[in-house]
């Protein structure tokens, strides 16, 4: 009696992909400026992996993410950034077709991405200003306001001269006490901004421990469905080879 060979019993289990959290306006508005920071950096030119990273992290901190809350990858930015430049295409493509503003105002991105794509504007030149003519009707007044001028100016510099040291002292004093007011706001201002990068290292730190965990957890959770996989293979095999060894020793 001829019988057939045990087939390899292979089981997939279905896995449920999550569904990605949609964008919020904030982190919208955060991605749009540090994209255009960054791409500026680079003359325009593309990121990379890498890049997209310090993108993904700058978002995360703007938005005052910590540790325990979803923050975008690098990948959900690249995407995203994509689907902004298309939608600014297809609204400019309408907007030049309809020749109104209506197309701008219905989009809340378009002016965030009409700057990056315009990139930044160039510093303004203000015209040099004419000067009038002067009628030879004035010449008169103007040497007698040049005259008094000239005499009230003697008189300044002779009333400098016979005044007091100890006003000169005040002044001194008095400039001496605004240097050193300066110099206190000036250290203040060096110590917030280093507690302010200070706190931003330690963000984009935990950000970094904490993806690393995440993928840790997420090896560790493929490895145990493997590993489930598996031996329930095996334990199916062994019931079909049992099952066939019991019905040749009852034959």
């Amino acid at each position: 009696m001829a019988t057939a060979s045990p087939a390899e019993l292979t089981l997939s289990l279905p896995t449920k992909k999550p569904q990605p959290i949609p964008w919020t306006h904030q982190e919208t508005i955060n991605l749009i400026r540090a994209y255009q920071e960054k791409w500026y950096s680079l003359k325009r030119g593309p990121l990379r992996g890498s890049q997209w990273e310090e993108v993904a992290v700058v978002v995360a901190a703007r938005c005052g993410y910590d540790y325990n809350h979803p923050s975008k990858t690098a990948l959900q930015c690249r995407h995203k950034m994509e689907k902004l430049r298309q939608r600014h295409r297809s609204e400019k493509h309408r907007l030049t077709a309809t020749s109104s503003a209506a197309s701008s105002r219905s989009w809340q991105y378009f002016r965030l991405m009409d700057d990056l794509e315009r990139g930044p504007l160039p510093i303004s030149v203000r015209p040099l200003s004419q000067k009038h003519p002067i009628s030879d009707d004035s010449d008169g007044e103007r040497v007698k306001k040049h005259s008094a001028a000239r005499s009230v100016r003697s008189r300044s510099i002779h009333t400098v001269l016979n005044q007091k040291p100890t006003v000169t002292r005040q002044q001194r004093d008095e400039t001496d006490d605004e240097e050193e007011e300066e110099d206190e706001e000036e250290g203040v201002m060096a110590k917030s901004l280093t507690a302010e990068l200070r706190s931003f290292a330690e963000r984009i730190v935990g950000l970094e421990n904490k993806k690393m965990e995440m993928m840790k957890e997420t090896e560790r959770f493929r490895l145990e469905m493997e590993n489930k996989r598996i031996r329930m293979i095996l334990e199916s095999q062994w019931r079909i080879v049992d099952s066939i060894g019991k019905a040749f020793g009852s034959s």
